[in-house]
């Protein structure tokens, strides 16, 4: 009795962990699929047929079957006793087709499945990682390419100012020429950075309205309004500079008088708010002065969109007295640092614990 209720169970389970890891490595090696399907399907069929064969020749080796006529348990294949071959087909036949049944759709068929199961959800994750290389490395190369929209653009307006000052004011003329080698030196040094602290991209701005300074003399005044907490926040480079030379050349230089122009830094929540603001040009604004539109603006709009997705937010706003404001909204968490080895949902910036 402890035989049936014990033995035989442990010697079962024994064979099947033995003979599932086997069917397991080989339903991930050769899956159903196209273009094989009918084919692989006939042969896992088989491969039942065999599993149960198998099973059966392993249990008659090590346990031994109830003979009815003899009442007693009698070796099917081996007589251990005497150490000969003593092969009781009956008993062999019986055993093997009350086994068919459970074997095949009780042990092999549930194997083979879950072996599907695991190879098509290893093969989706590989799929999924791939799609996330590929989509960082095609926001990689998108914003290369619209920072390198940026170089140029600062440079060329800032040699003609050179240019405009070279025959009337040489020693002005020299100042900006020095300048704009301090303004190259910073950008060369974060050259392939896409995002760099706040402090860094003032240094930046800092660097180009000295610049303006010499052209525009007094006419030009410049107001800073920076949360100290927000000067290591990362924001994304060449961000700020195209915001105050748009304020300059569509603001300031259209005014006989001049004017100023505020950029502002503050933590608002779980954002960073940055606000460029010039005072005007004294006559109405709007979209169709070319502000929206232009290489500079378009380009911060793309690469906004690719850094951060949804959770970020660019306004320009047209105010009476012709002054522009223009307002951006970034992530910000407190503790955390931005990395490069991992994507969002619905952009590449990903974050994490300081």
């Amino acid at each position: 009795m402890i035989e049936e209720i014990l033995i035989l169970p442990i010697i079962q389970d024994t064979i099947f962990a033995i003979l599932a890891p086997l069917v397991f490595v080989i339903a991930t090696r050769y899956p159903v699929q196209r273009p094989h399907r009918t084919r692989r399907s006939l042969q896992y069929l088989a491969g039942g047929i065999v599993f149960t064969l198998v099973h059966v020749f392993l249990r008659v080796l090590a346990y031994p079957a109830w003979k009815t006529e003899l009442k007693k348990y009698q070796w099917s294949l081996i007589d251990w006793g005497a150490f000969q071959v003593s092969v009781y087909w009956p008993a062999l036949k019986r055993i093997y087709l009350w086994n068919l049944v459970e074997d095949i759709f009780a042990i092999y068929i549930p194997i083979v499945v879950i072996a599907h199961a695991v190879l098509y959800y290893v093969r989706f994750r590989e799929r999924e990682v791939r799609a996330a290389h590929l989509q960082v490395q095609l926001s990689e190369a998108r914003l290369l390419a619209l920072k390198s929209q940026f170089q140029p653009h600062f440079l060329f307006n800032t040699l003609h100012s050179i240019s405009s000052l070279m025959l009337r004011d040489v020693r002005s003329a020299d100042t900006m020429i020095a300048r704009l080698s301090d303004l190259l030196r910073i950008s060369l040094e974060d050259e392939g950075q896409h995002l760099v602290s706040l402090k860094r991209e003032l240094d930046f701005v800092q660097a180009y309205l000295d610049i303006e300074k010499v052209r525009f003399g007094d006419r030009l005044s410049v107001s800073l309004d920076v949360q100290p907490e927000s000067l290591d926040t990362p924001v994304p480079h060449l961000l700020l500079q195209p915001l105050v030379e748009n304020s300059i050349k569509h603001g300031i230089s259209k005014r006989t008088a001049g004017g100023e122009v505020l950029v502002s830094a503050r933590i608002v929540g779980d954002k960073l708010r940055l606000t460029v603001r010039d005072n005007g040009t004294g006559n109405p604004r709007t979209a169709s002065s070319g502000t929206q539109t232009g290489i500079g603006l378009r380009a911060i709009r793309e690469r906004l969109d690719t850094l951060y997705g949804s959770d970020q937010d660019f306004k320009i706003q047209f105010l009476d007295n012709g002054a522009v404001e223009v307002t951006i909204l970034l992530p910000y968490r407190r503790g955390v640092r931005l990395t490069s080895h991992d994507i969002r949902h619905d952009g590449v910036v990903a974050f994490e614990q300081a």
